[in-house]
């Protein structure tokens, strides 16, 4: 088994975290609370979640005679208990959550579990050139509207206020956040355990898979934004010239396109994490 991972930002510290065991790995891509709160003095709130997440899995993952899921739930809880040192969780506006999406990929006597919430994704081709896609784009279309107005709006670098966003886009986004775990919004990784149940969780057979790809959409956005490359294209890059040789590309085109005027995206870059395993 062949298996080659990257994590990329520019920032001080990521909000993309990515793991892996002999038989399990993980790719989590947080979001920062949309208020300024700072709860657990770490560098953000968001860096202390999806680390705390990443040591949880490790310990965690490969206990095979749970689910997936149920391992998450006890996560939850037990993140919340911890979390809780800090402050009460249950008294957080969603605006003060940091939230995270995750996708889990565990080998488990002859079958590969796919486990996934949120924006990241789960590449699985098989032997016969198919690919299956696991991923949930709802967060992705709520995006569609502040990304419109990033592209649309030519004052916008005269009037950001927070994390690099205007208060025109902050109103949106704060307004998609409060959707957050609810049915007419997204499920995501944060303080309530009945989302782990709104996953999307598949099942392979592990002889049937050539190769696996686990991405945060700031990596995937060399497909399905840039439209630079097929995921068959993706993945026989990573498999060829390594996961590396996808973050020059994307770069690149981001540091090409600085003022937004091609590529719609929320921000110039974003962190880029993936895992890529040829069978």
């Amino acid at each position: 088994m062949k298996i080659d991972t990257i994590t990329d930002t520019y920032k001080e510290f990521s909000e993309d975290v990515y793991g892996k065991t002999e038989n399990c790995f993980w790719v989590l891509d947080g979001a920062l609370s949309l208020s300024k709160a700072n709860y657990t003095g770490a560098y953000s709130d968001i860096v202390w979640m999806v680390n705390w997440w990443n040591k949880y899995l490790s310990l965690n993952i490969e206990q095979f005679n749970k689910t997936i899921v149920t391992i998450l739930e006890e996560g939850v809880d037990l993140y919340n208990r911890e979390f809780n040192q800090y402050t009460d969780y249950k008294k957080l506006s969603k605006l003060d959550r940091s939230t995270s999406a995750i996708v889990v990929v565990r080998i488990n006597n002859g079958i590969v579990e796919c486990f996934g919430l949120g924006d990241c994704e789960i590449n699985v081709r098989n032997k016969y050139g198919d690919i299956e896609i696991l991923i949930d784009e709802s967060v992705e279309d709520m995006d569609t509207e502040v990304i419109n107005m990033i592209f649309n709006n030519k004052e916008r670098k005269n009037r950001i206020t927070f994390n690099g966003y205007t208060d025109e886009e902050l109103v949106k986004l704060q307004k998609n956040r409060m959707r957050i775990n609810e049915k007419n919004g997204y499920y995501i990784l944060e303080h309530e355990k009945d989302a782990i149940k709104n996953g999307n969780y598949k099942e392979f057979k592990l002889s049937d898979v050539k190769d696996i790809i686990l991405m945060s959409d700031g990596y995937s956005a060399i497909y399905n934004k840039y439209k630079q490359l097929t995921v068959d294209e993706l993945m026989d890059k990573c498999n060829k010239d390594g996961v590396k040789s996808i973050i020059k590309l994307i770069r690149t085109l981001e540091e090409d396109d600085s003022s937004f005027k091609k590529y719609k995206r929320l921000r110039q870059h974003d962190d880029a994490t993936a895992i890529y395993i040829n069978i």
